[in-house]
């Protein structure tokens, strides 16, 4: 699954200004009630002033890329993926200051430490440190838990049941890769 949450500095990002921003048109868009899209397509949330998308898919560069074009100047942005292996990843973008955390294991350089990568995230470099303590098992705080905490406490808007089952429009998105590895 991934999840992004994305505000304005100021106004409203509605779901039609954020389909431009993806560089699609609102005739792309698919009802709430047509279902046909399910597994091709990512929803579109209007929370507030925000927008929170939900991509069901395994989580592709191709698809991410589209939802990175809601990040920019004058915006927030957060990217939560993770999937059924355990895989995790985040980006945030507020403005122009990036930062990234990835698990089960830290994502860093050669020389440099995962807590450089943080970026504006470095305020919960405590929290995630619980998350890489020891093995995976042993870890005090789990990953997806800690990265879905931040982006509530960030944004103000918190993944739950309410809003997953909340009908709203899809955006259809190309998925050839996956789709030719799954056939």
């Amino acid at each position: 699954m991934t999840y992004t949450v994305t505000i304005p500095d100021s106004g409203i990002l509605t779901i039609e200004d954020a389909v431009r921003r993806m560089g699609y048109t609102t005739t792309d868009l698919q009802g709430p009630d047509d279902w046909s899209h399910s597994g091709d397509s990512i929803s579109l949330h209007q929370v507030g002033a925000c927008i929170v998308t939900l991509d069901w898919v395994f989580p592709l560069p191709e698809r991410r890329q589209v939802t990175d074009r809601l990040r920019g100047e004058g915006y927030r942005h957060w990217y939560v993926a993770f999937d059924t292996n355990g895989y995790t990843s985040m980006h945030v973008r507020y403005g122009e200051a990036e930062g990234d955390l990835e698990g089960p294991e830290p994502a860093s350089g050669p020389f440099t430490p995962w807590t450089e990568l943080l970026g504006p995230l470095s305020a919960y470099v405590d929290l995630f440190t619980r998350c890489y303590e020891s093995e995976e098992a042993d870890a005090s705080v789990d990953i997806v838990a800690a990265c879905l905490a931040v982006v509530e406490l960030e944004s103000g808007v918190r993944l739950d049941e309410e809003l997953l089952g909340r009908p709203s429009p899809a955006l259809p998105l190309p998925n050839p890769d996956y789709a030719q590895e799954v056939l």
